[in-house]
């Protein structure tokens, strides 16, 4: 049986935290496939209007990040989680039970993925604060490395099961459980026993702007976070003109079935899992910065190769497979390795306020890019859209090549 000292399984609320969140992700994989397919299928919604979509679920980090973040970092964490499964539960069922009901209509679409995406700042700012308090500082990468594999392990099963329930029991049976994974993760955070320290209340005479202010500064000159900011930012923007113009180029030019599109997803979740799981083993024999370099080009790099798609649909969706396997382990290794670091290099009372700042530039990207990949997509085809997108990634690799991260032996170096 491994130690805690050398694993996060010895912790007992850390197996908890795991349990909901690995059900959590497995709903949303299944959603971040079932909702746009909805639209695009059930509601026959425009390139615009699935871009329109795209933006609508991702605008809260763009408005919403920062004053949650400082809200994280005033309050307990785990009630916040707790609030946050439950507003999602609620309102992603809603999204299946108005199809039902007779929902043609694209705006209401709008409105309540707007309403989840609020809910999902919230859950994402807390965990990321969260998971510290739950394990030892010895086990923070081992815990990180598992979260990660279980997400790139749901992200295998997710979204295949989600194009496999889309094909047989169409996109709104699909949603549903989405939903239902919510609820299973509220009351896995329920169990969980830990004692959080008590934020510190915060000074008198500093006003909310001052205190969100404090933690977006950090993200933008701390050495370490901002290089990493600038690739996680520039690779949302140009993933998102990527995969929107994929899933409309596969599913209006390719005619590719809802499954076979989740097994193009599979494939990357089956090579994130693989990076996630080995990645620590890598870092250790050829140094962090390293790893994490190399690991960024892999990743970054690997999307480009749709300029090269061509035949039959065989052997385009092979071609896919195989680019979003590579692409899954570079990524993998270094979301990783990228989440490890900005815990380890920025004082746990500025977690919140750091991360909710860095949410709101890297995710804000997200919506941005969603709406010119519509546009691009409305003008060009979604192929074009497709190929600009992921010629466009490699270039996230340069924050990280021109900066002091690539040098890091460990991520405790970065403590400084």
């Amino acid at each position: 049986m491994e130690s805690v000292r050398t694993s996060a399984w010895g912790v007992p609320n850390f197996r908890r935290l795991w349990l909901g969140s690995t059900a959590s992700w497995f709903g949303s994989e299944i959603g971040e496939l079932a909702i746009p397919l909805l639209a695009i299928i059930t509601l026959s919604a425009s390139a615009a209007e699935v871009g329109l979509l795209r933006t609508a679920q991702f605008l809260p980090f763009l408005l919403a990040t920062l004053p949650l973040g400082l809200l994280v970092d005033r309050r307990a964490r785990r009630p916040l989680m707790i609030t946050a499964d439950l507003g999602r539960f609620v309102l992603i069922a809603l999204i299946p039970l108005g199809v039902w009901a007779g929902l043609t209509q694209m705006q209401p679409l709008y409105v309540v993925v707007f309403a989840a995406g609020l809910f999902t700042v919230l859950y994402q700012l807390a965990d990321f604060a969260f998971v510290p308090c739950v394990v030892p500082p010895a086990v923070l990468i081992d815990a990180n490395g598992k979260l990660a594999a279980a997400q790139s392990a749901n992200e295998i099963a997710g979204k295949g099961v989600g194009g496999l329930i889309v094909g047989a029991l169409t996109a709104p049976v699909a949603v549903l459980i989405n939903s239902g994974t919510y609820l299973f993760s509220a009351l896995n955070l329920m169990r969980i026993t830990v004692d959080e320290p008590v934020p510190p209340r915060p000074r008198a005479h500093r006003s909310l702007r001052h205190e969100v202010g404090e933690g977006l500064g950090v993200a933008l000159r701390n050495r370490y976070v901002r290089p990493l900011l600038g690739e996680a930012t520039t690779f949302n923007f140009c993933n998102e003109i990527f995969i929107l113009g994929l899933l409309l180029y596969a599913v209006r030019d390719l005619t590719l079935h809802p499954a076979q599109i989740g097994l193009v997803f599979t494939a990357g979740g089956l090579g994130s899992f693989l990076g996630a799981w080995f990645g620590a083993r890598a870092t250790g024999r050829f140094g962090y910065g390293r790893v994490l370099l190399v690991t960024l080009v892999l990743g970054n790099t690997a999307p480009a190769g749709v300029v090269f798609l061509g035949g039959s649909d065989a052997a385009i969706l092979t071609t896919l497979c195989g680019l979003f396997l590579v692409m899954g382990v570079g990524i993998g290794i270094a979301n990783v390795h990228a989440v490890s670091l900005r815990q380890t290099s920025v004082p746990a009372e500025l977690r919140g306020r750091v991360n909710a700042a860095y949410r709101l530039i890297s995710w804000g990207a997200i919506p941005l890019g969603a709406g010119l990949g519509g546009a691009l997509a409305s003008a060009l085809g979604g192929h074009t859209a497709m190929v600009i997108g992921a010629l466009a990634m490699p270039s996230a690799t340069l924050w990280v090549a021109a900066s002091r991260v690539r040098g890091l032996a460990t991520i405790y170096d970065a403590q400084d």
